[in-house]
């Protein structure tokens, strides 16, 4: 089981995804804003980052940048 963090600001698509990964038997949480995103980044273990583009606060591209500055190794896939 995975544990993947959704970052995603419309909140449908983010509980579809969510939806759908849990059925496959992951485990997911949802962050809706790039300030968020980055926080839970740093605080938890993730094998995966689903990374929305457009996002408040802080897009994803600066999230991006952001948690590879941190160091942090996850997978990211920038949507």
């Amino acid at each position: 089981m995975a544990r993947i963090l959704i970052v995603e600001d419309e909140r449908d698509i983010a509980m579809v995804l969510a939806g759908d990964l849990k059925v496959e038997g992951h485990e997911t949480e949802v962050a809706g804003d790039g300030e968020t995103a980055l926080r839970r980044a740093r605080e938890e273990r993730w094998d995966l980052i689903l990374l929305d583009v457009m996002l408040p606060r802080k897009d994803g591209f600066e999230v991006c940048r952001e948690i590879r500055r941190a160091r942090i190794k996850t997978r990211v896939i920038l949507l």
